[in-house]
């Protein structure tokens, strides 16, 4: 077991996972606060340097809420008193009665009050108004507005100037009394519709208080990013204040984000930690047992297949699921299976083509011994006959005897031979197109002479059909085929040879009437020096049928022989010229 590659996956992956998951433990204990703190504010920081572009293109305002909306960040730009640039959705403009006649727009967030929901019926256009402001070197900041008796204050203001914990750094500023009729309001239908960032009471409340900070002191604006944290109902908030030069004057970046209470979610993970470390370990050594199956049941297929190729089992292919070093292995064995395969059915292909000649020089020569026999008896009985001038009046007789010997002996050993030339799996006819109607035609006429002798009614019903094969064979084939018809058809009947063809094969039919072939016989048919019936005629080699079968068989063609309902049917097909 201690051997098995599962084992040793196993330990290395349950060794991996746990080595990662105390990794995780330890990061989540000890880092992973400051890294959120650190991602969020980069993550600020980030916005930060987007947002004046996206603030050139839709607006200040628009930018702001664009940006709490889709990603949860409070930002907005400040002019170099601290107020809310451009705004457009949220103000009052008053009209001064002095000699200067100047109108003010007074943003309204900047004041205690402003968002009740009878603020529409408190600030009207044409009511008189009674404004406090900070009078700066060159403009006013209004902090409180008096309309009869209701006012409106900028608390973080007015208290450093006037409150109870006075500022003595807004001893030195100076403030003045103002008094002006309110020319225009512009105020959301309902407080609940309020653009941002005027809906958050907190973010705004820190913009008031950034603000009441630079009166202090003009000589200490802000130079350099600045980094602030508050908290708020136990939520922690990060500030980033960024001064940005333009034309000279400073402005300010001024962006918030929350982050989210981690102290006390770390204190429950930490004490989560013994429960989830132990199922989560038992889970580890369960997915470290099913990964290491996983990867190495490639490998005990590998060395499954590859034992049996050892032992000339080629019957199994390796499955190839992946496109890895392991897929590349797979596919490679798979090919050199395949190939050690190929060479070895070759090899015993080439032994078979060797024993099969062997077969067939014994058979050959068995053959010629046994059909050699005969002539050559006929031929040594006819010698001595005329040797001892017996029968001399017969004498012509026996010398055509023997003529006819040597012709059949001839005629034997040449079929023999090309039956030996088929039979040894080295002979390749040359294939072409030819006419079957025009080789049908010539055979005909090369057995006119023993079609008239036995007074045969021969009926050719052919069509020009061009096919594809060995002219010379095939005409062998049709020969042998009509030679064996008329061979077994009684004087005066008939033999018939059709062409039925259709656009992929035509077959070629011999039907002679005669007696029909039993079923032994018509097994045995295509065997050598083998005779249906008159076992001891002696016409024929015995060797027309088995050398028509080579040759069929040379073309890959189908053939076959049956009875039919007056004789005898020999057909072949051969495929149509396209």
């Amino acid at each position: 077991m201690r051997k098995s590659i599962v084992y040793k996956w196993f330990l290395l992956l349950a060794f991996i996972f746990s080595t990662v998951l105390l990794f995780i433990g330890i990061a989540q204990n000890y880092f992973f606060e400051k890294y959120y703190i650190n991602e969020k504010l980069n993550t600020l920081k980030t916005y930060m340097d987007t947002y004046s572009d996206l603030a050139a293109k839709k607006g200040s305002e628009a930018a702001s809420a664009d940006l709490y909306q889709n990603n949860h960040v409070w930002i907005t730009k400040l002019d170099k008193y601290g107020r809310i640039c451009d705004v457009k959705s949220y103000y009052l403009e008053v009209k001064l009665k002095d000699a200067s006649q100047n109108i003010w727009r007074i943003p309204m967030y900047s004041f205690e009050g402003e968002f009740s929901s009878d603020v529409h019926s408190l600030l009207k256009e044409g009511d008189d108004v009674t404004i406090d402001a900070v009078n700066l070197a060159d403009e006013q900041i209004p902090y409180q507005i008096q309309t009869g008796p209701m006012g409106f204050v900028n608390l973080n203001i007015a208290d450093k100037l006037n409150g109870p914990h006075a500022d003595k750094a807004y001893r030195n500023l100076e403030t003045g009394l103002y008094r002006g009729t309110i020319t225009k309001t512009v105020f959301p239908e309902q407080t609940g519709n309020l653009p941002f960032p005027y809906q958050d009471r907190y973010f705004l409340e820190q913009v008031k208080e950034f603000q009441a900070g630079l009166f202090a002191d003009d000589a200490k604006l802000l130079q350099e990013t600045e980094e602030l944290s508050s908290t708020e109902n136990f939520a922690e908030y990060r500030i980033i204040i960024e001064p940005v030069k333009k034309n000279g004057v400073t402005e300010y970046i001024f962006a918030m984000i929350s982050l989210q209470p981690v102290d006390e979610a770390i204190a429950v993970i930490r004490q989560f930690y013994p429960y989830f470390l132990g199922f989560t370990l038992l889970c580890v050594l369960f997915l470290a047992f099913i990964f290491s199956k996983w990867l190495a049941k490639p490998l005990i297929s590998i060395n499954k297949i590859t034992g049996k190729i050892a032992n000339m089992d080629f019957s199994e292919k390796l499955p190839v699921h992946s496109e890895d070093e392991i897929g590349q292995l797979s596919r490679n064995i798979n090919y050199l299976s395949s190939q050690i395969e190929t060479y070895i059915n070759q090899l015993k292909q080439d032994l078979d083509k060797e024993k099969q000649l062997e077969n067939t020089r014994k058979e050959f020569i068995a053959g010629v011994s046994h059909e050699l026999k005969t002539p050559l008896a006929v031929m040594k009985s006819c010698l001595s006959i005329l040797k001892d001038g017996i029968a001399a009046e017969k004498r012509d007789h026996y010398f055509q005897a023997m003529e006819d010997e040597i012709q059949r002996t001839d005629m034997l050993v040449v079929n023999m031979l090309d039956l030996a030339k088929f039979e040894s799996g080295t002979y390749k006819p040359e294939m072409s197109p030819f006419k079957i109607d025009e080789a049908i035609n010539d055979v005909t006429a090369s057995l006119a002479g023993q079609i008239e002798e036995k007074n045969i009614a021969l009926t050719l019903e052919l069509s020009p059909q061009t096919v594809f094969g060995h002219k010379g064979l095939i005409s062998r084939v049709i020969f042998n085929f009509l030679s064996n018809a008329i061979r077994h058809t009684e004087n005066g009947h008939a033999i018939v040879i059709t062409v039925k063809s259709n656009e992929q094969a035509a077959e070629i039919n011999i039907e002679n009437q005669g007696n029909p072939i039993s079923e032994a016989d018509r097994l045995k048919i295509w065997n050598q020096f083998y005779r249906v019936e008159e076992r001891s005629s002696k016409s024929g080699t015995g060797l027309g049928l088995s050398i028509s079968k080579e040759i069929l068989e040379l073309h890959h063609v189908s053939y076959g022989v049956e009875n039919t309902k007056d004789g005898v049917r020999f057909f072949f097909i051969l495929p149509v010229q396209p």
